[in-house]
């Protein structure tokens, strides 16, 4: 998933750009990664998280994402102990343009796959959670069909009886490029 990720953002880099890097026309794609924060539940403590996505622009302010992402954070206090989080996003975001800036608002769902892994234990089983976020976000371009940007993103995930609570706050950070 990390080689993933990796191949995302390198592919950004080199390709070329076709459309507008402040005002996508309609149609326009983007893609892009981002690594950051992950801000879990009070029982997990921080840690690295990484997304790759894909949008498809439907107007040059509303796009619709796509994302996958992962982090692992560990209980909190017992370093050998990990939560993995690996999830599947759907969002649609709303642009607003400002010169070269494009703040934005973004909600999805999406489907969270979270196994729990101990060192001296079985793991048991993973299971599959759904889940509502919401989020802000800003966009700076840095023309020729490329930006940098910043999301913070509250995921709200479904919480069996009994199971740790993976819903948390995400920091990201990452790069984009429209083609």
């Amino acid at each position: 998933m990390r080689l993933l990720c990796v191949v995302v953002l390198l592919t950004g880099f080199f390709a070329t750009a076709a459309a507008a890097q402040t005002s996508p026309e309609p149609g326009a794609i983007a893609a892009g990664g981002n690594i950051g924060v992950f801000f879990p539940d009070e029982a997990f403590e921080k840690t690295l998280a990484i997304e790759g996505y894909g949008e498809y622009y439907a107007t040059p302010n509303l796009s619709v994402r796509g994302l996958f992402g992962w982090a692992r954070p560990g209980f909190e206090n017992v370093t050998e102990d990990h939560f993995r989080q690996v999830k599947l996003l759907f969002n649609g975001i709303y642009y607003f343009k400002r010169d070269n800036w494009l703040p934005y608002v973004t909600a999805g769902a999406g489907a969270y796959f979270v196994r729990q892994l101990f060192e001296d234990a079985p793991d048991p089983d993973s299971e599959t959670r759904g889940g509502i976020n919401f989020g802000v976000g800003t966009e700076y371009s840095l023309g020729d069909g490329a930006s940098v940007r910043g999301e913070l993103r509250w995921e709200f995930i479904s919480e069996p009886t009994g199971l740790p609570d993976a819903s948390g706050l995400s920091l990201m950070f990452g790069y984009k490029r429209y083609f």
